[in-house]
């Protein structure tokens, strides 16, 4: 891809939401498509967050590349 490639990634899901960061590294530009309600989760942690286990920040999936 060139510099100015621009993608749409549509589905903000788990696999949306990274491949948008990664598109979003230096030299590429992305953007996150999707039509829920809710900011995109981590679904594979939501039973433990209906269990107790985690409050849903920890799931919440930013658009920010982790640190």
């Amino acid at each position: 891809m060139t510099s100015n490639t621009r993608v749409v990634v549509t589905g903000a899901d788990l696999t949306g939401v990274r491949l948008a960061r990664r598109l979003g590294e230096p030299g590429l530009s992305g953007a996150l498509a999707g039509d829920e309600e809710h900011t995109p989760y981590n679904r594979v942690l939501l039973t433990e967050v209906l269990a107790g286990r985690y409050t849903p920040e920890v799931i919440a999936l930013t658009m920010e590349a982790p640190e």
